[in-house]
């Protein structure tokens, strides 16, 4: 599976993916700091990720997680999303259902993508 976080934290993020071992049986597209909802929704479109890993606070006021996510949902991405910051009730109080929550450890992130790769014919 091809995963792709959205965060304004990298660094974060990257060190989450090296702790988890992920790599093993995932591919991460490198991540790149969070601009805006319409280019990551053109970054989603040309990289075709199975799964998107999003925080809620991305470091843009006015943007959150799920804004993100319902522009993705928009443009008819079908993949899974996982959250990987926040509290999981901010994403459902802004109406977006998650397909896991990572809350950016390493150990939770490993364990909710192997149940989606369970779920998921990829």
């Amino acid at each position: 599976m091809r995963i792709l976080f959205i965060d304004d934290r990298v660094h974060e993020v990257v060190r989450q993916w090296k702790l988890s071992g992920c790599g093993k049986d995932y591919f991460l597209i490198h991540p790149e700091a969070f601009i805006s909802a319409s280019k990551t929704r053109e970054m989603v479109e040309k990289q075709q990720p199975d799964v998107v890993v999003v925080g809620y606070g991305l470091g843009k006021i006015g943007t959150t997680g799920a804004d993100v996510i319902r522009v993705l949902r928009g443009s008819n991405y079908a993949g899974f999303v996982v959250g990987n910051s926040g509290d999981p009730n901010q994403f459902i109080l802004d109406g977006v259902e998650l397909d896991g929550m990572a809350n950016r450890n390493p150990e939770t992130l490993k364990s909710v993508l192997d149940n989606l790769k369970e779920r998921n014919v990829v």
